[in-house]
């Protein structure tokens, strides 16, 4: 029961430090669900292109914050073995976080994870992993989606990534 109480505990002073970094980089965001097992934030952001919206989740149970983005588009059953292809291409150059692809719905989703196990989570770790993944979303998501609507080939897709990696 004590672990229990120390997780608790830890959870709650990490979702204090996230919402205080928003708060002072004045970013709206909407509060979706916070109790003692699991609090969850939305942010909307607006890249070069596509709209993005970002989910922070902080896990009691698993002393895990985890920033999650599901594409705004699904790629179509035509396009899936191209886009598992270039999901992991994708993945390959990323030092956090990754892509998932859903083969049986089209759904593309992001994901970065941070362990805060008996430690509280600075305000610039928290930033980071938001605008870390901000940043990879606005990157990828318009080639995927470009790749969805035929308008980039895979090879397009690969050779725009294999430049990225160049930089």
């Amino acid at each position: 029961m004590e672990d229990e109480q120390k997780r608790m505990k830890n959870a709650a002073q990490n979702a204090e430090v996230l919402l205080a970094m928003l708060d002072h980089q004045k970013l709206k965001y909407t509060i979706e669900e916070r109790t003692e097992v699991r609090t969850h934030i939305r942010i909307h952001f607006t890249g070069e292109d596509i709209p993005m919206t970002l989910h922070i989740i902080l896990r009691t149970d698993r002393q895990i914050v985890s920033v999650l983005s599901v594409l705004p588009f699904k790629i179509g059953e035509a396009r899936r073995q191209d886009a598992a292809i270039a999901v992991a291409a994708a993945n390959h150059g990323l030092i956090d976080g990754s892509f998932d692809l859903n083969m049986q719905t089209g759904e593309i989703r992001f994901r970065l994870t941070s362990c805060f196990i008996e430690t509280v989570l600075s305000e610039a770790l928290y930033s980071y992993l938001m605008y870390v993944s901000a940043e990879t979303i606005d990157r990828y998501n318009d080639r995927f989606r470009d790749l969805n609507e035929g308008k980039l080939n895979l090879e397009g897709f690969l050779a725009a990534d294999a430049a990225d990696e160049r930089r």
